[in-house]
């Protein structure tokens, strides 16, 4: 029988399985690199507890692109320090090398920016122990890399049975039922009085589908059949962000009195439910006669491309095929490229890497060339992540555990190992130890960096070593730890900030689709827009400002660069009068003062409105002038919200 959820470390029978079986690969690896001589043989085990994942097709892409990164590291260190013999430049190429590693991380996509990482890591495991054993260089990238495939080829082959596949029609069923949620939201948004909830029930579906766009690639993860799914669930996520824009768009045309179509909410609605249940017909076939408007067109549109994913995610309709005239090609999502925190981590992680390696060369003492490979590893693996000062103390604590450990075992155990069959069972129950650490659920995250720094700091497999340079060596490592993290901690990447960051890059791709405004310019602007407000929502989840208020204006800016365009469009019509033809271009004028006077523009626009003549300039500034009302607080430079808190004041 199970134990209970409530068990000291979390622990059922699953996870004491799955414990027993890390174990058993840790061993295996260590014990095979033990008989074939390999250097370092300790490097082995420690691929297991990282490339061991919930599902089948994550662990077996995170173990290739840990062999691809190894590979590529090694290669690099290797020709770093062959081109050079100055032991500082050498480190000055290894700094290169770390900064473009730890910087890919938030450029390359899903399990792709762990090779990035391994690649930085395994450079610096190649060059900074060779500045004290030059000799030594080639036997220790050639050892890393055996240690490297046999961890990796290990681990699969143990756990790889017992790994279950990712529950991908599960996610894509979770997808399917979030576009028929927009599709129902856009229903109910028509109505004369939309009902206050109705808000709430925006919040939902915007964060539900931020999680997916962010879970999407670790769920399509080493299957083909995945990843090409996954641009449709890319379309069906930016065409349901788009349906639910439209139909705040139509509903800005309500409140100004204009009464929508008879029966579109009720269409509306039964089209959302024949998504739900799967009923692949035309879904946007009866909106044809929904009226007119550019509003009205722009919603039967998307309604068109959510129908379109959602026929290509399930194998019914491919993007690109036959489509019926008029319609626009599906949306995607731009791809997630962070250039600014990825320049930020870069410069960290190879500034680190070059202070630290030069300090260790300039003592010329193993310990603090040690130290020096500890602060370049742990600032990679920090500055990867969203929140590193969350992780921070959790890997302080794991390091300082896995070094007592480390130093027992170097003290007691070492000395008396004379036999290959005795070392193999000396690290046993360590890993045993430290896969039941692993597994439990309220131990697991130190737990990684505590058997990573034990199987490092234990030189497990190499000659008994002297207490000056076995408490040395623990020392630098965990004094590399406390530094780093403690950078991290009093220095934490505000999720605030990055927010406010994503909405600057919303509204500069405003100010650029006003020089920019063409049809063809529209849907890539969407596709980068609708990309960064998702990112947006997970800053905002991060910051703890997913209320209301820190929502206001998402979907609106959408709208505001589909009236951007309206009006661009119509600037440059010969059909148009010159009255008309004028306000629009005074209108885009008037929106170029954007960023630096966001109210004063929304009030002349409003004023233009007034001295237009009816027709589809006065409706293009209108809706202009009406997106920008709810977008305002989101497009400001100060703060993403209309009544930002006491610390976001502060801050701006």
């Amino acid at each position: 029988m199970s134990a209970p959820e409530s068990s000291p470390l979390g622990l059922d029978r699953a996870r004491v399985a799955h414990a027993l079986r890390l174990a058993l690969a840790a061993w295996l690896a260590f014990v095979i690199a033990v008989l074939l001589h390999v250097p370092n043989p300790y490097w082995a085990a420690m691929p297991v507890w990282v490339v061991a994942q919930p599902s089948r097709g994550l662990m077996l892409e995170r173990g290739f692109y840990r062999v691809v990164g190894t590979l590529l590291g090694a290669g690099l260190g290797l020709a770093i320090l062959h081109a050079v013999d100055n032991p500082y430049l050498q480190l000055l190429g290894l700094g290169g090398v770390v900064a473009l590693g730890a910087g890919l991380t938030h450029v390359l996509r899903g399990v792709q920016s762990y090779g990035a990482m391994m690649a930085g890591m395994t450079a610096a495991i190649v060059v900074l122990p060779s500045l004290f054993a030059p000799s030594h260089s080639l036997e220790l990238a050639l050892a890393r890399i055996a240690c490297t495939l046999i961890g990796v080829l290990v681990v699969t082959l143990v756990t790889g049975l017992f790994t279950p596949e990712a529950r991908r029609e599960d996610f894509y069923g979770r997808v399917q039922k979030l576009a028929s949620e927009a599709v129902t939201f856009a229903a109910r948004s028509l109505a004369p009085l939309a009902p206050k909830a109705l808000e709430d029930v925006e919040r939902r579906i915007l964060v539900e589908l931020s999680d997916v766009d962010a879970s999407s690639s670790l769920v399509s993860a080493g299957s083909i059949e995945g990843y090409r799914r996954l641009r449709h669930v890319e379309a069906l996520v930016a065409a349901s962000l788009s349906v639910m824009a439209a139909a705040k768009a139509v509903q800005a045309r309500v409140r100004r009195g204009e009464a929508p179509p008879p029966e579109l909410a009720a269409t509306l609605a039964t089209l959302a439910e024949r998504l739900a249940t799967g009923a692949r017909q035309a879904l946007s076939s009866r909106l044809a006669e929904a009226g007119e408007g550019p509003e009205l067109t722009r919603l039967r549109q998307s309604v068109q491309e959510l129908a379109d994913a959602e026929r290509a995610l399930f194998g019914g309709h491919a993007p690109g095929g036959e489509r019926p005239p008029g319609d626009a090609r599906a949306l995607a999502l731009a791809p997630h490229r962070d250039w600014s925190l990825a320049r930020r981590t870069a410069l960290v992680a190879g500034l680190a890497t070059l202070v630290a390696g030069s300090l260790g060369t300039a003592s010329g003492l193993a310990p603090v060339g040690l130290g020096a490979l500890g602060i370049c590893i742990f600032c990679i693996v920090l500055g990867s992540m969203a929140m590193p000062q969350k992780v921070a103390p959790l890997l302080f604590l794991g390091v300082c555990t896995g070094v007592l450990f480390a130093t027992l075992y170097r003290f007691l155990i070492q000395p008396h190992l004379t036999t290959p069959l005795a070392l193999a069972l000396s690290v046993l129950p360590f890993l045993l130890l430290g896969a039941v650490a692993r597994t439990a659920a309220r131990t697991a995250l130190p737990a990684i960096d505590g058997n990573m720094c034990f199987l490092l700091a234990s030189q497990a497999g190499m000659p008994a070593a002297g207490a000056s340079a076995i408490l040395g060596g623990g020392a630098a490592l965990v004094l590399a730890a406390g530094l780093v993290s403690a950078g991290f901690v009093f220095l934490p990447r505000d999720s605030e900030r990055q927010a406010r960051g994503a909405a600057l890059r919303v509204r500069d791709e405003l100010e650029r689709l006003l020089t920019r405004g063409s049809a063809a310019n529209l849907q890539a602007w969407q596709a980068d827009t609708a990309r960064q407000l998702l990112r947006l929502l997970q800053h905002l989840g991060r910051a703890g400002q997913l209320g209301r208020e820190g929502l206001d204006g998402l979907l609106a800016t959408l709208n505001l660069g589909d009236a951007i365009t309206r009006l661009r469009t119509l600037a440059t019509s010969a059909a148009l009068a010159p009255g008309p033809r004028h306000a629009t271009e005074e209108a885009l004028r008037t929106l170029a003062r954007l960023a630096r006077e966001p109210e004063r523009v929304a009030a002349e626009l409003s004023a233009l409105v007034a001295h237009t003549e009816a027709g589809p300039a006065r409706r293009a500034i209108e809706a202009a002038t009406d997106a920008l009302a709810e977008s305002q607080g989101l497009l400001t430079s100060t703060g993403l919200t209309a009544k930002p808190g006491p610390r976001a004041l502060a801050r701006a």
